[in-house]
């Protein structure tokens, strides 16, 4: 098990930056993992449903299968990161 930590400022925070931010753990980050555990916020965009937003159904499939979705409502990750950039 590892761990990982990657910030990718987008001009907005979209449902479509964060499936391709999934599809690039899946693919670029982690291509030889079975299962990845995304541990994250309950911000309203960080759901599954965000990949069939950006991708076809048979591609949505293909990368939510690799991944195991752990929430945590006590991180506050995009503020977080927001204010460490900031400063």
């Amino acid at each position: 098990m590892t761990g990982f930590r990657r910030v990718k400022v987008t001009e907005r925070r979209t449902v479509v930056d964060y499936a391709h931010q999934l599809k690039d753990l899946v693919d670029i980050y982690y291509p030889d993992a079975l299962l990845i555990t995304v541990v994250q916020d309950q911000l309203n965009t960080h759901r599954p449903a965000s990949l069939y937003k950006a991708f076809e159904p048979a591609e949505a499939r293909r990368i939510l299968e690799r991944l195991e979705f752990c929430y945590n409502p006590k991180l506050r990750l995009t503020e977080y990161y927001s204010k460490d950039m900031s400063s």
